[in-house]
């Protein structure tokens, strides 16, 4: 694309230097570390670096064309084409969707938001898109798919700059449809303007992320700011569609917030668009019988929790109502699903105790796994877990200790995601005066694993709660590779050849 078309976009702008308006752009990047020859860099302003900082260093690697909020001292004295905007930031999504030339809008894209639940809806709905014979790519807290490649998630929602370029690579390789989970980080910084979004789930609202919205009010606001984002005018034909979780009590905020087409979901009020009761688990299954225009259906999934049943209609609905399959296509594609990685996953190596990991780490989240393990727990409760909080929301500490001290008989705690926070100062904010049941603290994960694996006696349950199907650990500012299911499978392993 030249130069001056992608400029076209933007309104409000200052040109300075040289007029590169007729040059082929190669690339558009916001990473000083893939600028290629004849490509457009956009300095962008981050936590810890300024790009700003780097322009000679991209000149000299070969952009032409460079987006600022400021310009350097020796403008003059350098070969480039400056374009100065008032943010960069709000900049690149325009320029982003203009340069892959509008991605999303050749995309059926469905984006899910809310505390919890996120991961488990946006996976049902791609893998039940996948049964029924659809490409799809996949954008979420666990890795970003396109197709049948993965690539590890950065953040849960990646930069606008970046997310066009996954939609691009998605219509390249012959996806029509594409999922993605809209943290309220995204909404908040504006990651997805210019995603055409299609079809908008939320899930629910609870206390998580509040060193960032300092306020419930606030984060509730950011959440429905995807639901503003719908917009009014149809696609393919069809109109906008909000699903919103009937169950949660910020669902008249998101309601609100839209002139979508609304539908919803309970596992409480049985006048909602689709209802659940009768919800059973067994042997690692959750069977229930779902309502839907007058007729009732009987429903399993693999998975264990109350929780992901009110996920799964949030699916259904995707399903049936955005996409227009029938319920019986629905229901067969659902026999085929066989679960989310980390999500109430149990791992079975022939032990005589159940062993689970979950990504449950807000206080909702723990509460409803571990009310529901409790409930059918035959031995003891040990749950293992930290507070992914280091350096960030250290408010939800307590209440997560209570309800540690409240449901597990043991509890080992360990790192998750510490950051720069000391282990100890973690475990002594959730611990608080608590001295009622047995705990032990053992840093180090994969030691804490092995530790709560060995002492585990016949029909105890082991939940390894934190870090479900994250890729990594932070350490400080590193992210260290971890996978908590393999760690689990190898300590089982392990205790079991002793």
């Amino acid at each position: 694309m030249e130069v001056g078309e992608l400029l076209s976009v933007l309104v409000d702008v200052q040109i300075f230097g040289t007029d590169y308006s007729t040059l082929e752009l190669s690339s558009i990047v916001n990473d000083t570390r893939k600028v290629t020859e004849n490509g457009s860099f956009i300095a962008i302003k981050g936590e810890n670096f300024d790009g700003h900082d780097a322009l000679d260093d991209v000149i000299k690697a070969g952009a032409k064309l460079l987006i600022v909020e400021k310009l350097p001292e020796n403008w003059k004295e350098l070969d480039a084409m400056f374009v100065k905007v008032t943010s960069t930031y709000r900049a690149q999504a325009v320029l982003a969707s203009k340069f892959f030339n509008m991605p999303s809008e050749s995309l059926n894209l469905v984006a899910v938001t809310g505390t919890n639940g996120k991961t488990t809806t946006s996976t049902m709905i791609s893998d039940l898109l996948n049964a029924l014979g659809h490409k799809t790519g996949l954008i979420g807290t666990i890795h970003y798919k396109v197709d049948e490649t993965y690539y590890p998630a950065v953040n849960t929602t990646p930069n606008a700059l970046e997310l066009q370029r996954l939609y691009n690579e998605m219509l390249i390789a012959g996806c029509k449809d594409a999922i993605i989970e809209a943290s309220s980080h995204a909404l908040s910084l504006g990651r997805i303007w210019y995603s055409d979004i299609d079809c908008a789930i939320f899930t629910n609202l609870t206390r998580e992320h509040l060193d960032f919205h300092k306020t419930m009010d606030n984060y509730a606001y950011a959440k429905s700011l995807l639901f503003a984002q719908l917009g009014q005018q149809f696609h393919n034909g069809k109109p906008r569609l909000a699903i919103i979780n009937l169950d949660d009590p910020y669902h008249e905020v998101m309601s609100q917030a839209t002139g979508a087409n609304i539908v919803n979901y309970s596992l409480k009020n049985s006048n909602a668009t689709v209802f659940a009761d009768n919800i059973t688990n067994y042997r690692g299954a959750t069977s229930f019988q779902l309502y839907y225009k007058g007729q009732t259906y009987s429903v399993t999934l693999p998975m264990l929790g109350e929780y992901n049943v009110s996920n799964y209609l949030a699916a259904f609905l995707c399903m049936t109502v955005y996409y227009g399959y029938d319920v019986a296509a629905v229901l067969t594609a659902t026999e085929q699903f066989h679960g989310v990685a980390g999500r109430m996953q149990s791992i079975n190596e022939g032990q005589n105790f159940t062993a689970i990991v979950d990504f449950a780490h807000t206080p909702d989240a723990l509460e409803r796994v571990l009310s529901e393990l409790s409930e059918r727990k035959q031995g003891k409760l040990i749950v293992l877990t930290g507070h992914s909080g280091g350096n960030r929301d250290s408010g939800a500490r307590p209440e997560i200790g209570d309800l540690l001290f409240k449901y597990a008989d043991e509890i080992v705690f360990t790192a998750d995601n510490p950051r720069y926070e000391s282990i100890d100062k973690i475990v002594s904010e959730l611990v608080q005066q608590h001295d009622e049941k047995t705990f032990i603290t053992i840093a180090k994960r994969e030691e804490a694993i092995a530790y709560a694996v060995e002492t585990a006696q016949t029909d105890d349950i082991i939940l390894f709660a934190g870090k479900g199907g994250e890729a990594y650990q932070v350490i400080e500012d590193q992210y260290v590779p971890y996978n908590e299911v393999e760690v689990v499978r190898e300590a089982i392993k392990n205790s079991l050849s002793k």
